[in-house]
């Protein structure tokens, strides 16, 4: 929930027109998942030595056009820098399409998808000193969204009960991704297209496959140049997938009545 910056706990700060949430311990700044793991997966590896991220990330509705907030980088490496840190900042919402106010446990808690803003890794890489990067390379090549995702999944697996994870592996559906959708280079279809979550054809694993925008920094438009937004997985919800929802298929009370029909 903490690192999802579930809105259960306290709403969003929001506080526009400010692109950086002001601390106020009532609301919650951003999601830390964004900050340790989605925009330093998206932003690749780095050429300085000891170079690292260090993300801002900030909570706003992502379809505000007056203001309009948009992920930026604050500050630049070198290629041969040794210890440099880049300071950016991104945009997050969290969407809880189907969340369960009362807390029945019959539907999911966590978000159904975090929509995020974030710096695209051509920009990264330009801001951290190789100058040369390529949009195609960097960018366009495999899937970033669904490698950020697949850190969800991979962290969520690694923080199950030694009994949950051999629940999981039995009877669980599997969390896997699918490749990147889009690019939805119109800001609207990427807002409003949501999350696929489709279950395989022999229904063993639930397909999650992510929307996503990108353009290079060299795009006409300077003021949507080197982004690459995707919608994230949250940790939280790949948690409770693992524990809970994705065990009803074959593990669930259907599947108790069943047997002691019989």
């Amino acid at each position: 929930m903490e690192l999802e910056g579930y809105y259960g706990t306290k709403p969003p700060c929001d506080n526009a027109p400010y692109l950086v949430n002001p601390d106020d311990i009532t609301c919650l700044h951003g999601s830390k998942w964004n900050e340790q793991y989605s925009q330093p997966i998206m932003g690749g590896s780095l050429p300085g030595t000891n170079m690292k991220i260090n993300d801002n990330d900030n909570f706003h509705p992502v379809q505000e056009t007056n203001p309009v907030h948009l992920s930026e980088i604050d500050s630049d490496c070198t290629a041969d820098s040794v210890n440099c840190t880049m300071d950016m900042i991104t945009v997050t919402q969290n969407l809880y399409g189907d969340y369960d106010a009362m807390d029945t446990g019959m539907h999911p808690q966590a978000a159904s998808e975090m929509k995020t803003k974030m710096s695209s890794r051509q920009k990264v890489q330009v801001h951290a000193g190789n100058v040369d990067a390529d949009f195609h390379e960097s960018d366009e090549v495999g899937n970033r969204c669904a490698d950020i995702n697949n850190a969800s999944i991979e962290w969520a697996y690694s923080q199950l009960s030694s009994n949950a994870k051999a629940n999981y592996d039995k009877y669980g559906q599997k969390l896997v991704t699918g490749d990147d959708m889009g690019p939805y280079n119109e800001g609207p279809l990427w807002i409003w297209t949501l999350m696929d979550y489709t279950e395989s054809d022999d229904k063993t694993q639930m397909i999650v496959s992510s929307p996503m925008m990108r353009t290079p920094t060299t795009y006409l438009v300077k003021a949507a140049a080197g982004f690459h937004y995707c919608k994230v997985l949250s940790p939280f919800k790949a948690l409770e997938w693992m524990y809970d929802d994705g065990l009803y298929l074959n593990n669930g009370i259907n599947n108790k009545a069943e047997l002691f029909l019989q």
